[in-house]
């Protein structure tokens, strides 16, 4: 190591050149690096989709969803296995362990599915497999509105869709709100009875006429001539025409039994924005774009197409995350800047301006390349990592405040610049490495934290790992070859009366204590305990993850019943007129959903009828949101039939709702009965607000019931009734055709008039036989009665959910913990089984694995410290410092009034036993050397302290400053020139940075007291 150091100090030009070139290229680094709000969690996530139509909900269960469940649920990774049944469908979610390889999971579904597709039915559909990238979320939605024809809305729309889809870095563009076009033949049934025909006829003409026919080529001899034979429907007008009985004397065309017209599907849904009709385009970005530059080019795109249409188009952006990256990440840099000017200002007092500027030196030197090793290694910057700056910039100097201010001392006694500079960079090499050793052993097991929580904190000791480790460089080679190169005289010590004072009064405390090492140990135990008993009694318990104020709020309406999609969007219209006069709000996004199917699609509850969306005002603008959320909730609540949830937008690596319990059963119906007794104990114990269950109210279906020997000797079977039937619901395919107007092919589907569309007309339906058309009443039994909806299946066992949000001041532990007391209690079926997962699961498993990681990080620490000091009771000695460092955590929360988070509050102790064990290395290798110098313990234990008074304390207030104004909230915007508290992006690290900055000012006391008090016991009581 001291060669090292001595062949950069003789060749400190290539190091001057190579520090410029980290300087230069961090900073070309930082301009370009790709920049997004939150990070992104890779969990592989695939959707299976199985149709059926005409399936009933038990059937689709019994008959598609078993066959896949056998077949998936053996796959290697898979972390849980969703499957719901329905009328006509079957949907099976498969979400496998975060992290796990996407191309292996998803030929392995690939795989699995394809075998099981030999056990469905011949009759169902192939299933489709989609990956759900939770990468790809949209950037921006651009949403069109207005008062004009819906044609021409979605003509708008789509055409703007094709324009979006050619910027720069936008992956692809989804459109939903519009509807799907449809050409229809309604026939006349009265017309169909009186020519003679059957539907058949009519789909045959239909199908036969409309055909892409290869005819080939002749060849001539003399030349090769191509034939064609136009067959396929290219408008209106080919259909009308079509010929379906011909006569002697006459020719029946489809206008003659049908009304032939352009339309679009049934509606299923229906979408508003501030109440007006609306139409959402999603965009996507390439994953190496940039998200504030994509959004920029989109929006211009969207002007520029907007100067040409109808000024009654109105346009607006939501879920626009280049501003929630502007916002978040510009709070964060400017933390950044002030963190940086807080403790250069520290250094500067306790240092002197131009020794400061060189520790300083080492801040913007780490910080530029880590940014640059960010960027090659692929890795965005996201306010994981900006956090992860602010909490390294404390501890970047750290390394070089001990050698700039041993060089200082050096220099005072005489020495050249040079040798005063490579002295104390050899002098305190392996004390540095030792500590940033140690500091690393807390960080290098966060890399393997398991979990959506993993994914999200992944970048935190990434970024803390570079960017320490480019410290170390700074602290050994940079800084020294650069403060021997600028020279100038000596420093002269000056210190102000008050200041020796302060020194005098500091050393008395300090040999006070090293005399008195009993007292010491027994004030140290005193206030841990008194930090815990404080806790217990003035404490906000535990929760997951930091509460960050929301931008958006969700209001999900439930209704039972069989309501129609326009009945429904009368229910949501009432709930836009409650919520809309509400102060605070910027804009309304309300969709009914009027189809089970698209409402598990978008994992909602089957009786969730439509959502309400709110976006907010800035957070600077109105009330707190939590304000907000109870006039929205009460005002919500004011229409009759419904059943309110309001959900606030989720922060961080929250994977659901707060409580979320799984209520199972072989019996699936024993399960409504359970659901509705837990969620009685739920509303009577006042902790939960906001409960709602996925048990889907049967809904009212028409059995019919084929006699097949009666239908037999008609010469009828079920499949042609089953067609016919279909005239009077959703109509019956006979072929499709692109007409220009149109971005894909068109369905072409006969059916029924809406006035013949009737459960009466189903009655008297006639069906073709030889002996003419004959009532299907002749060979049917139509009977009325209740069906399930959905059936829900979790890891192949038939499962109902609970979900709810907590009252104000109630945590998830108190909680859950009153409400398992009752259930022991309650007089539930047997055979019923309840499992609390959601946040609950997510928290367990984040401390069992911090609990892992911080005993392998004690064993990693401590292992770095016998090679470093070579002594079991010195070792034992530093790794005391974090156990007493706890109670300055603990006080901490409770002056800032703050829960203790898994998450956040557990990373922070993590990161202090890092930051603790530095100081107590430094100290205690000046202890040794003035032992081996021939001092007894007890002067070498008092002059350790005191000659290592001034770095550890100037280490330690470093970091503190740094972090003081996350600790506080306080935002200072040097841009803007303002200054704010409460930020949104500062509340993710209240927490953290709380339990960091509190733990160190108790481990600094542990370290200047405490330590060489021990250090002089032992060496008195054991010898050298």
């Amino acid at each position: 190591m001291n060669a090292f150091i001595a062949a950069a100090f003789s060749r400190n030009r290539a190091v001057m050149l190579l520090l410029a070139l980290i300087l230069v290229a961090g900073s070309l680094a930082y301009s370009t690096i790709p920049k997004e709000a939150a990070p992104e969690i890779d969990i592989p996530v695939f959707n299976i989709m199985v149709s059926y139509p005409g399936i009933s909900t038990e059937d689709s269960s019994r008959l598609l969803v078993e066959p896949l469940e056998r077949q998936l649920q053996s796959i290697d990774g898979l972390d849980k296995l969703t499957a719901q049944a329905g009328e006509g469908f079957a949907l099976l979610q498969l979400e496998f362990e975060p992290g796990f390889d996407k191309e292996k999971a998803l030929r392995d579904v690939q795989d699995e599915t394809e075998k099981a597709e030999q056990d469905l039915p011949e009759d169902a559909n192939s299933p489709v497999i989609q990956e759900i990238d939770l990468s790809l979320f949209p950037i921006i939605t651009v949403a069109l509105s207005g008062d004009i024809p819906e044609r021409d809305l979605i003509s708008l729309a789509r055409d703007l869709e094709d324009k979006l889809e050619t910027v720069n870095g936008v992956l692809e563009v989804d459109m939903s709100g519009d509807r799907e076009d449809l050409l229809e033949l309604l026939i006349d049934p009265l017309a169909m009875q009186s020519y003679g025909l059957s539907l058949s006829e009519v789909s045959r003409a239909v199908t036969h006429n409309n055909q892409l026919v290869t005819a080939g080529a002749i060849d001539t001899g003399a030349g090769r001539i191509s034939v064609s034979i136009p067959g396929t429907i290219e408008s209106l007008t080919d259909v009308r025409k079509m010929p379906v009985k011909t006569t002697p004397d006459h020719v029946v065309r489809v206008r003659d039994v049908a009304e032939v017209r352009r339309t679009y599907k049934d509606p299923v849904s229906y979408a508003r924005i501030d109440r007006q009709p609306s139409i959402a385009l999603d965009v996507k970005k390439l994953n190496d774009a940039n998200v504030i530059e994509v959004v920029e080019r989109v929006k211009e795109k969207v002007a520029s197409e907007q100067e040409q249409w109808p000024t009654t188009v109105n346009i607006a952006y939501m879920q626009n995350q280049a501003e929630d990256v502007k916002q978040l990440l510009g709070d964060l840099e400017n933390n950044v800047i002030l963190a940086v000017v807080l403790v250069t200002l520290t250094i500067i007092l306790a240092l002197g301006l131009k020794a400061s500027l060189l520790v300083a030196l080492a801040i913007p030197g780490a910080f530029l390349g880590g940014i640059l090793t960010l960027y090659l290694l692929g890795i965005t910057l996201n306010i994981v990592v900006l956090f992860a700056l602010i909490l390294t910039i404390g501890m970047l100097v750290d390394g070089a405040i001990v050698v700039v201010e041993l060089a200082q001392r050096l220099r005072s006694e005489g020495e050249k610049a040079l040798t005063a500079y490579l002295r104390a960079s050899q002098r305190m090499a392996w004390p540095i490495v030792a500590s940033t050793m140690t500091t690393l052993a807390v960080f290098v097991p966060l890399l393997f934290w398991p979990g959506m929580a993993g994914q999200f904190m992944f970048y935190l000791p990434t970024t803390v790992v570079i960017t320490l480790l480019m410290s170390l460089f700074m602290a050994l080679i940079f800084v020294p070859v650069v403060g021997s190169l600028i020279g100038g005289k000596p420093a002269k010590a000056k210190k102000s009366a008050t200041k020796e004072d302060s020194d005098k009064r500091s050393h008395q405390l300090i040999c006070y204590m090293v005399d008195k090492p009993l007292l010491a140990l027994l004030v140290s135990v005193l206030g841990l305990l008194v930090a815990f008993f404080m806790y217990s009694k003035l404490g906000h318990g535990v929760n997951f993850f930091p509460d960050v104020e929301p931008d958006r709020v969700q209001v999900q309406l439930q209704a039972d019943g069989n309501l129609s999609v326009e009945e429904a969007d009368q229910l949501v219209q009432l709930v836009e007129q409650q919520v809309m006069p509400i102060d605070g709000i910027e804009r309304i996004y309300a969709r009914t959903i009027g189809s089970v199917e698209e409402r598990l699609r978008a994992n909602l509850d089957p009786d969730i009828i439509g959502t309400v969306q709110v976006d907010l005002l800035d957070w600077r603008q109105r009330q707190p949101a939590a304000v907000i959320i109870e006039r929205i909730r009460v005002a919500a609540s004011e229409v009759a039939g419904l059943g309110i949830s309001v959900e606030k937008q989720q922060s961080g690596p929250a994977a659901s709702r707060p409580v979320t319990i799984e209520v199972s059963a072989d019996d699936r119906d024993l399960l409504p009965a359970a659901v509705n007794k837990v969620q009685e104990l739920m509303e009577d114990s006042g902790n939960f607000r906001d409960i709602s269950n996925d048990v889907a109210s049967d809904r009212p279906q028409i059995r019919i019931d084929v006699d097949r020997e009666k239908a037999a000797r008609y010469n009828v079977d079920v499949a042609a009734l089953g067609t016919l039937v279909r005239l009077l619901t959703d109509g019956v395919l006979v072929g499709t055709y692109l007409p220009e107007s149109a971005p894909e092919h068109v369905d072409i589907r006969v059916r029924y008039p809406w006035s013949e569309r009737s459960i009466t007309r189903l009655a008297n339906l006639r069906v073709p036989t030889q002996r003419g058309l004959m009532p299907i009443e002749n060979f049917v039994e139509l009977s009325a009665n209740l069906a399930p909806t959905i059936i829900k299946r979790i890891d192949a066992r038939n499962v109902q959910t609970i979900q709810s949000g907590l009252a104000d001041g109630v945590t998830v532990n108190e909680a859950t913990q009153q409400l398992k007391q009752q259930l022991s209690q309650a007089d539930l079926p047997s055979g019923v089984s309840i499992d609390f997962t959601g946040e609950l699961e997510d928290q367990k498993e984040a401390m069992d694995f911090l609990l892992l990681a911080f005993v392998l990080a004690v064993f990693l620490m401590l292992l770095v410290l016998l090679l470093q000091l070579n002594s079991f009771f010195q070792s034992a000695l530093v790794l005391s410092a974090i156990v007493f460092s706890l109670a300055g955590v603990l006080l901490g929360l409770i002056l800032r009034q703050e829960p203790f988070s898994v998450v956040m509050s557990g990373i922070g102790v993590m990161a202090l036993a890092g930051i603790v064990v530095n100081n107590n290395i430094v100290l205690i290798d000046a202890y040794n050397e003035y032992r081996q110098d021939g001092e007894n313990a007890l002067e070498a234990a008092r002059k350790a302290a005191i000659q290592r008074f001034r770095p550890v304390l100037l280490t330690a207030i470093t970091t503190i400053v740094g972090l003081l104004p996350m600790v506080m909230g306080l935002t200072i915007d040097f841009f803007a020139r303002d200054i704010f508290f409460g930020a949104p992006s500062g509340q993710y690290w209240i927490q953290l940075s709380t339990a960091l900055v509190g733990g160190l000012l108790v481990a600094t006391c542990v370290t200047l007291l405490l330590t060489p008090a021990m250090l002089a016991w032992h060496g008195k009581r054991w010898g050298s």
